[in-house]
């Protein structure tokens, strides 16, 4: 993934930490909903996301291994359901940011909780990687 894109899209999430949920809100003065974060922190990534976590983990993105997840992965899970239902975004170390549910608001947290490590589906990279930069060779 490239690393500017990368860092981008988790200064757009880290940015509005605190923001409460909103089911079904996109922006930081309405609140957000899990997938309205995500959309959200990929806004300027010329990269568009469908709406709902389930969409954005079926058939968008590279599926990474649980071990190989890379900051701006984004991670589902099924909670109380046999779909997924939930999204966040990977900031490495097994911490990641979401917007969990309601009364809850936009915070950062870890798969090592026994809750979300159960509760794990899949792992998405869908950040393009960035074109390898040219060297110039002198003589």
């Amino acid at each position: 993934m490239g690393a500017s894109a990368s860092s981008d899209v988790l200064s757009r999430a880290v940015n509005v930490l605190g923001t409460p949920y909103r089911w079904g809100g996109s922006s930081p003065s309405k609140g957000f909903d899990c997938s309205g974060l995500v959309k959200y922190a990929f806004n300027d990534t010329n990269f568009d996301l469908p709406r709902t976590s389930n969409a954005m983990a079926s058939g968008h993105g590279e599926k990474v291994d649980r071990e190989d997840l890379k900051p701006g992965d984004l991670i589902f899970f099924n909670i109380k359901s046999r779909r997924v239902n939930h999204v966040a975004i990977y900031l490495g170390n097994d911490r990641f940011i979401h917007a969990p549910r309601r009364g809850k608001s936009v915070s950062i947290d870890t798969l090592k909780k026994p809750y979300w490590d159960n509760h794990f589906v899949v792992a998405k990279r869908v950040l393009p990687k960035e074109p390898n930069q040219m060297r110039v060779v002198q003589r």
